[in-house]
């Protein structure tokens, strides 16, 4: 990816950039939206649920409380104190009132309680005489009611008590009941007359799920112990008995999220101290809580498919509008490397382009100004190089490469003769370089290398040389030609000939920090470092006219930048370091 970044156009780049950011804000927007629009859905969700379940809590309360009431109005009627104040023997000899005329007075409040609260499924007066009902209902007479689950809450519970929901086994229709199972209430003290009121499943549901908008959510009631009073065999019966569950319940807040069966509830619920601290609680699915948020989800993809052709060709427009100006830069520099310099940038625009535009201008000014200094020391430039080449080719160094050569075809040395004519001819061709100035190191190198093969070639014995470079990389970096023949030639013709003693040059190539460093060191008799120096700085005539030449090229074309630091010590160590910027 960063290879083909490196390798994209500048507008290319412009245009991916616009592309990319413009479908990140997109796709942000859009995922912002649908986080936001899920929480606001989520939190309204919660609060009406919660204004929805408060309602249904309180006519709950109010339902259940109207139940009772319609009980205790039934309780306190005259035919219902007169059961109470019947006795057992009474109903069996007939001596006060009979079963059958107690049960004909008692229809009428009966009745009534079932006028008042359409609810009421039945009503069970037990006694010890007997059992008072509705003429409607058919008792269902094989269930004693001491034999009952209802007897049993009766003597185990303190009622008032309300039974959870149950198929009526007490009267026929199998119909499904919650039972308030209650006492009489009156000056008569009789424990053995229970009375139960069965009030319908489903009225009672109906009424709590009144208020309840949609149908994505359930309602459970729980008593104050957590168990449920209807839908026994709902499958939320093991959620709201899960104990994790019935803790956050209590621990006060109106609404929470529960994960049951690899599912997540939205829970609401209300506690009515009326009966005895129920707790209606409304369940709702997240995810069908959620599901509108799935065309947001779509609607999104779908303005982000079509958005894409326009983005594309929208940043395809901005980009060639915002290049105008910097196309307009590439084509008149373009002119100007044509060497038109009388071409000037101009743009109504005052921003970044512009301002690289008015110095493209000034430079261009600079540029005929200066350009007849160029050229004048570009002629002292070519006159070193003729120097240097006229150095290199002089007529001792081709009589005596000649010269070996003839010996060694006179001589048969097939080989030597071919590496010498490879070598001779490697080294003009590097030296040349096609007119150009500057070369690269390893053309550098290759060439100073051809020199010294063909040097070992006609003084055989004399020297021996290695060559050192630090970095491959280096290999590639721009060099001035010419720069190490010189060199190596000073110690062949000035630090060998006269000695008697095994020769050695040794020449390394390395970058010190921004500067690229030739080092050419050998074992020759040297020279006096200060007299050179002297030589070099104030072009004393008579000193070391190669090295000379080197520095002066070096000094015109990199400027202060370039140096040479010399060190010599006779027959020990001699090193010519040449430092030039390392400009690639």
């Amino acid at each position: 990816m960063k290879t083909l970044l490196y390798r994209s156009s500048f507008k290319t780049r412009i245009w991916f950039s616009i592309m990319l950011i413009t479908l990140v804000a997109i796709v942000v927007t859009g995922t912002s939206s649908h986080y936001i629009a899920s929480s606001l859905l989520e939190k309204k969700a919660a609060e009406l649920g919660q204004m929805m379940i408060d309602k249904s809590a309180m006519a709950l309360q109010e339902k259940l409380r109207k139940v009772r009431l319609s009980a205790v109005t039934f309780m306190i009627s005259p035919p219902f104190e007169d059961i109470l104040l019947s006795t057992s023997t009474d109903l069996q000899e007939g001596s006060y009132y009979s079963y059958f005329s107690l049960n004909k007075n008692i229809q009428t409040p009966l009745m009534q309680m079932k006028m008042i609260e359409p609810s009421i499924a039945s009503v069970l007066v037990h006694t010890p005489g007997g059992e008072f009902y509705l003429n409607s209902a058919e008792r269902r007479k094989e269930n004693v009611f001491e034999d009952t689950d209802l007897f049993k809450q009766m003597k185990t519970n303190v009622v008032p008590y309300w039974s959870q929901s149950h198929e009526d086994s007490l009267f026929e229709g199998k119909t499904s009941v919650l039972s308030l199972l209650i006492e009489p209430i009156s000056t008569v003290n009789r424990n053995e007359v229970q009375v139960v009121v069965n009030v319908k499943e489903e009225s009672i549901k109906e009424y709590v799920e009144t208020n309840v908008v949609g149908n994505s959510g359930h309602i459970m009631v729980l008593n104050a112990v957590g168990e449920p009073m209807m839908d026994q065999s709902s499958p939320l019966v093991p959620l709201v008995r899960d104990h994790e569950f019935l803790s956050l319940l209590n621990k006060g807040n109106k609404h929470f999220e529960f994960e049951f069966d690899k599912k997540l509830y939205l829970v609401n619920y209300a506690t009515i101290s009326f009966p005895d601290n129920w707790k209606v609680v409304y369940l709702q699915p997240k995810e069908l809580l959620l599901k509108d948020i799935q065309y947001i989800n779509w609607a999104m993809i779908i303005i982000i498919g079509l958005l894409i052709p326009f983005v594309f060709l929208l940043s395809q427009w901005v980009t060639n509008r915002l290049l105008l100006p910097l196309q307009k830069l590439q084509r008149l520099m373009s002119r100007a490397g044509d060497n038109d310099l009388s071409v000037r940038f101009e743009s109504a625009y005052q921003d970044e382009v512009a301002q690289v535009g008015g110095r493209f201008n000034t430079m261009l000014e600079k540029i005929e100004v200066l350009i007849l200094d160029v050229k004048a020391a570009e002629h002292q430039k070519r006159l070193s190089e003729m120097k240097a080449l006229q150095s290199q080719i002089n007529p001792h160094f081709l009589y005596n490469t000649l010269n070996t050569i003839l010996w060694k075809t006179e001589s048969r040395k097939q080989e030597d003769v071919k590496e010498m004519i490879i070598s001779l001819s490697l080294l003009f061709r590097l030296g040349l370089n096609n007119g150009y100035e500057l070369t690269t190191v390893r053309k550098e190198i290759e060439h100073v290398t051809q020199y010294l093969i063909l040097q070992q070639q006609c003084y055989e014995e004399l020297f021996e040389f290695r060559i050192d470079a630090e970095e491959t990389d280096l290999m590639e970096h721009s060099s001035l030609k010419l720069l190490l023949q010189p060199l190596v030639e000073n110690s062949i013709l000035h630090g060998f000939t006269d000695g008697d003693f095994a020769g050695w040059i040794h020449i390394r190539i390395e970058r010190q920090e921004q500067y690229i460093v030739y080092s050419v060191e050998d074992n020759g008799k040297g020279f006096d470092r200060e007299v050179m120096m002297r030589s070099l700085e104030e072009e004393v005539v008579g000193g070391g006219f190669a090295l000379q030449n080197v520095y002066r090229r070096l000094k015109l074309y990199y400027g202060d930048d370039a140096r040479v630091e010399l060190e010599s010590t006779a027959y020990s160590r001699t090193i010519v370091r040449l430092y030039f910027p390392d400009n690639q």
